[in-house]
């Protein structure tokens, strides 16, 4: 087999693995929002305020799509949004205390994913594995 045909069998690979890692997050969970919309949640618990900009890159999304999942986010006292005051054409997010609060709920859920890929993996494949991500990130 030649370096092409393996590198296509590797993305339906990636891709089963991800379906599989967000159903065992979603498992048991009440949780009405996408995976994307979770993740922005997470990033602004540790970042915040960010540019609506920044987040868009951070999840592969368009602006235009960041301000579709923030919309559902800020009418469930989530997040809010502001524009920077030296330049108002710059929107800013920021998470609120409720969504703190939510966040800290799927911390458990963090600790089941953690738990599924340890019993699957060593831990030297899991640093291989990190290696390797990181250098196709690079």
């Amino acid at each position: 087999m030649n370096d092409y045909e393996e590198w296509k069998e590797l993305s339906p690979l990636l891709k089963g693995v991800y379906k599989k890692i967000k159903a065992e997050w979603y498992k048991g969970m009440d949780c009405s929002f996408s995976i994307n919309q979770t993740r922005m949640l997470q990033y602004l618990s540790k970042h915040s305020p960010m540019k609506s900009t920044d987040l868009s890159e951070l999840l592969f999304i368009t602006a235009g799509g960041v301000t579709l999942m923030g919309d559902k986010l800020i009418e469930r006292g989530l997040i809010c949004r502001y524009r920077g005051e030296e330049d108002r054409r710059v929107v800013y997010l920021a998470i609120t205390d409720e969504g703190r609060t939510y966040i800290d709920s799927f911390k458990e859920n963090d600790e089941m994913i953690i738990r599924y890929i340890n019993e699957r993996i060593s831990k030297q494949d899991l640093a291989q594995l990190k290696r390797i991500f990181t250098l196709l990130n690079d």
